[in-house]
């Protein structure tokens, strides 16, 4: 249980407003200070994003081109199993990058 820090009321820890005296307590990180900073927000790191997708998508259509390929030569372990573990590891990985630029 929380206490409201105006009016001593009870309330939950999650609730923003006192639902007794209606104070709203601010944000515990005022929002000028939740800027990113660091190598993981640098260009560096957006340039290596971008080509972590580029090869994400190369490899993802590597891959299902090998597996057409195996099949057709009779490769059934690698075209039915290997292949399309490799092919939905690799379109993962696409969709983790796509995920981390928005």
């Amino acid at each position: 249980m929380a206490y409201c820090s105006q009016c001593n009321g009870e309330m939950t820890a999650t609730e923003v407003i006192c639902p007794h005296c209606g104070y709203d307590f601010p944000d515990a990180i005022p929002t000028s200070n939740k800027l990113q900073h660091g190598f993981a927000y640098s260009p560096l790191a957006d340039l290596a994003l971008i080509v972590s997708m580029i090869a994400a998508v190369l490899g993802a259509g590597g891959t299902a081109l090998m597996t057409i390929i195996a099949l057709v030569q009779g490769q059934f372990v690698f075209g039915l199993f290997f292949g399309p573990v490799a092919f939905l590891l690799q379109l993962g990985m696409l969709v983790v990058f796509l995920r981390v630029q928005q």
